[in-house]
Order: structure tokens, then sequence, then C-alpha cells
């Protein structure tokens, strides 16, 4: 473990002539230019330098391959990257192939960026455990989810914040890619990935007996994004108080961790700039001398982990399908929203408006909106050539009498036309494009 480290970033040096050069190759006028590899200031005071602390690297190693050999179908390992050292960075993707694989929902967990945090590693073993459980089943009916329960294994053996080569992984994720072998690692099965949701586990060494922390990513503006995270983290702190351990909940505003803008240079903005994840940051409190019972630390992780997970397995009340609700691009009352099919679909229309959000402007009411009829224009700047919708909810609960796009009627349908739906004081109305043209649109909805 460690004493709480002060994490400043402190210098960058350009660096010519070495093996994480790219410059060359066939696609080099399509790359940006070479970042500097990241250099951090001096590691933090260890208590224990130098010696693992369990669950070790081989100790994990151990467990996944024995999972893998109890779960067949049901557990996969992989090892995307090798460290500096050559030990193999695991990646377990756990889901019940039984299941359409195009109607799951995606999360990637990962735990251990920083090796001397190790009940990161425990929960991460601990949760993996639960989802092969029959508990986990419906879980793992409706999502598919990878967990790297070591993404150091060569801090871990030396019971160190950095790798060996003075790196912190979660800080290895500027939008030119990642130098390390672990952070190359982590973006491999997060570009396969592509996941609704991303947890980093984490731990406060040298905190000792005391609270655990559930954090989120600052967001952008006019986005329901920092509402729904806090809410989302508030369910996953009492799921860990329940268990045993006070939580406190916060926005993750640490110096280099999310403070600094959509292309900081953490895993946690990472997530939240290429895939509109819903992303949280966990903290559990430990000390080589006074701690928690491991035990207890990882029944609390995985309590509040399945907390996250249970919201892939419903509806959300914004949503008209079930799963994550990480779709929507704007407020409850305007916004674009991903559409499709299954899963797989929205996943795709998701990302796509996420990467094409600075040439959209969301529905805006005409004037002041009436009762039966509402009259909202939205703009592409840019055509869009993937499905698309416009999602607006409005005061009271109305059948639709009418929905027309550009001059066009649209008939009921949740991938060319229009859907709705109501909760208990408001009506709810998608309209879905297979593509979007670039320039102004016009939307008139009427209600009987």
């Amino acid at each position: 473990m460690r004493t709480l480290p002060v994490l400043i970033l402190v210098a960058a040096l350009f660096m010519s002539g070495c093996d994480h050069d790219r410059s060359t190759g066939p696609d080099a006028d399509k790359r940006p230019a070479p970042i500097p590899k990241p250099t951090f200031g001096p590691p933090p005071p260890l208590e224990s330098a130098g010696r693992a602390v369990s669950p070790t690297s081989a100790e994990v190693e151990q467990r996944v391959r024995q999972l893998q050999k109890e779960h067949p179908s049901k557990a996969r390992v992989e090892a995307p990257q090798k460290t500096h050292d050559g030990l193999p960075i695991y990646a377990v993707t756990l889901t019940d192939p039984a299941a359409p694989e195009a109607d799951k929902q995606h999360v990637l967990i990962v735990a251990g960026q920083h090796g001397n945090e190790e009940s990161g590693r425990m929960v991460a073993l601990g949760l993996m455990d639960w989802l092969l459980s029959p508990d986990g089943a419906e879980t793992l009916r409706k999502q598919k989810i990878v967990v790297m329960p070591n993404v150091s294994p060569d801090a871990a053996e030396r019971d160190q914040y950095d790798t060996a080569e003075g790196i912190r992984p979660n800080l290895d994720h500027g939008p030119q890619g990642p130098w390390s072998a672990e952070g190359k690692a982590l973006e491999a099965m997060s570009f396969g990935l592509q996941p609704e949701v991303f947890v980093d586990m984490h731990a406060r060494g040298g905190a000792g007996v005391s609270c655990d922390l559930v954090l989120y990513p600052m967001t952008l503006p006019y986005l329901e994004d920092d509402n729904l995270l806090h809410q989302i983290a508030a369910d996953m702190v009492r799921a860990g108080e329940a268990a045993g351990i006070p939580h406190h909940t916060h926005s993750l505003a640490w110096p280099g961790w999310s403070n600094n803008g959509i292309n900081e240079i953490s895993s946690t903005v990472f997530h939240y700039r290429n895939f509109h994840s819903l992303v949280f940051l966990t903290e559990t409190s430990e000390h080589n001398v006074y701690a928690t019972p491991a035990e207890k630390r990882t029944a609390v992780g995985v309590a509040r982990l399945k907390a996250l997970l249970e919201y892939g397995n419903r509806r959300h009340w914004w949503s008209q399908s079930s799963g994550y609700p990480c779709n929507l691009l704007g407020m409850s009352d305007s916004a674009f929203v991903a559409v499709g099919k299954t899963a797989a679909e929205r996943r795709q229309s998701r990302i796509t408006l996420w990467k094409n959000r600075e040439s959209l402007e969301r529905p805006k009411s005409v004037g002041p909106e009436k009762a039966k009829e509402k009259f909202y224009k939205f703009t592409a700047k840019e055509a869009l050539p993937s499905p698309a919708g416009v999602h607006v909810r409005c005061v009271g609960k109305m059948e639709i009498e009418s929905a027309v796009l550009d001059g066009k009627p649209l008939p009921p349908s949740e991938t060319t036309g229009y859907s709705t739906w109501q909760d208990s004081c408001s009506t709810f109305v998608v309209v879905a494009m297979q593509s979007l043209a670039s320039g102004a649109h016009n939307l008139e909805i009427r209600f009987k």
C-alpha cells in the first residue's frame, strides 16, 4: 500500500528514436504529431517497497485461470499486452453465450492501475465470483462485462504506485494515445468494447479504517450527464453503506484526473470523451497495518458494483429501451438520442452522435409551448449518415395525434418514425431518422 500521494504532473520530456515513435509507417501522415512520454515526480513513499501484497499478480493469474476452467462457456481470459517485465495484463470477459450478443450492454471494470492498491484487485476478483454465481445470471444474460483485475502487474509485484517505467497508467490516455503497455492494454479492450459503463477501482492507501469514495468525472454542460452520474453514485454509496462502510461522493476534480476539460489524460475522461460512457472511480480505504478486514472491503466493493450493474438490467424513466441511460445527448426535455432496435445499434448511434456533438444544435421550442401543439427546430451543421433520434418531453400525459418532420408526416416506428411513452407527469416523444441531413430541421407534434 501507499500513503496518500500528492498527484501532481510535473513535466513532459520530448523523446526521439525511442520504441514509442509514432511518426513512421504507412499511416504516418494520418496520425497526430508524437506527444511527449508522460513523466512524473518522485513516487510517494512506500510502506513496504519491493514486497507484493495479496492478491499478488501470481495469485490474480491463478484465480482468473481457475475461473476460466470452472466456467469455460461464460469466462474468457485474454492478455492484450505484456508489461515491461513480461507479465501478462489479463482481461476476463464474462457473459452468457446463450443470450443474443447484439442485445447486451457493455461494461469495462478495471483495478490495479496503481500497483500498491490491492483492495481494487480484491474487489475485482470478488465481483467475478458473484457474476459467475447463480445470483449474477440475469446480469450476464443482459450484459457483457470485461474485468481487468490487475492492470499494472509489475507495480503490484513491487507494491509500487507507478509502473517499472515510472508511468501512472490511469494518466496515460491523452488524445494521441497511450505510451505504456498498461495503457495500451486498457485502450485495446475499450475500443473493442465501446462500453456503456467504465469503472476504475482504486484505494485510499494510508487511510486505514476510514470512509470509501464513489467519484465521477466532470461533464460537459447542458447535458443530463452530471445529474445522472450523481444519482447513480448515490445509489452505489447507499449500497456500500448498507454493506458496512461509510462513504461519500463528489465529482472528480483532482488535478490531472478530470478537472481540465474533455481532453484530460485520465482513463476516466478517456471513456467519457470517446464513448459517452457512464464513468465512475471508486476508492477503498486501506493500510498495511490498520485496515478494515479484506473480506469486508471486498463485500462492500462488490455491493457498490452490484447497485451500478442493476441499471443495465432495467429501463430508465427517460429511455424507451432497457439498459444504461447513456444514450441521451442533451437535457431530458430536449435532446438528441441514440436509436436502434438492439443495444449494438444504439451503441453505434450514440458514439456517432457524441463524436459529432459540436456540429449539432439540440431541439429548441419555437416560441412559448402550447399545451397540445409543439414546434421545435434543430440543426446539423454536417450530415450524419447513420441513425439518429430527437427526444422531447412534454408536460402532461397525452396521446399523439400527429408528428411531422420537415413537412412529412411520420408513422409510429422506433426506427423510421416516432415512438412515445409516459411517466407520471409528462409525455415523451422520440423521432428516429435513418440519417440526418445537414441544415435546419423542423418538428411539429400535435396531441389529442
